[in-house]
């Protein structure tokens, strides 16, 4: 009897996508709160006179949003007509992983500059960037709507334990 243990199934794949959004989002929170109860005189400090991380940091957290986005978008964009719903989902996670290690290197970075200035400002954006992060969080009903899963595509996708295969 044929077991379907190894095959790839939606639930699978959902699966798979919350770990390592989970995994890739638990890195900047544990090295934040750290960071945070390791500072001795953390203030919070606007003041950006001799301070040039108080420009780079701000550009590099904007610049992860946007450039995460437009790589996703591009990538989901690229997609051929005929794909199969295998071929969508695995170009989904790429272009999901390039997104989210953008968001996670940027709040890494801010917290990283938290822990040499003592500043809280940096600790903010990169708590606000983990908060994002947080809320690109892979959903069943997400992938159908950005992978614009139609007709049998979506037949398909709900039939969580059948096999994509």
């Amino acid at each position: 009897m044929p077991t379907t243990n190894n095959r790839f199934t939606p639930a699978g794949f959902l699966k798979i996508m919350s770990f390592l959004h989970l995994g890739i989002a638990v890195t900047p929170i544990v090295l934040g709160i750290l960071f945070y109860t390791q500072s001795q005189g953390a203030r919070l400090n606007f003041d950006n006179s001799g301070d040039m991380f108080m420009a780079i940091v701000p550009v590099v957290a904007i610049g992860s949003i946007f450039i995460g986005d437009f790589i996703f978008r591009k990538m989901l964009g690229n997609l051929p007509k005929g794909s199969s719903l295998r071929d969508k989902l695995a170009k989904f996670q790429t272009a999901s992983m390039i997104k989210f290690a953008l968001l996670e290197g940027a709040s890494l970075f801010a917290i990283v500059i938290f822990s040499n200035t003592q500043n809280l400002t940096y600790i903010i954006i990169g708590a606000f960037l983990i908060f994002y992060l947080l809320l690109q969080r892979p959903t069943k009903d997400k992938i159908e709507r950005l992978l614009d899963l139609r007709g049998a595509e979506k037949a398909k996708f709900d039939q969580l334990n059948e096999p994509l295969d």
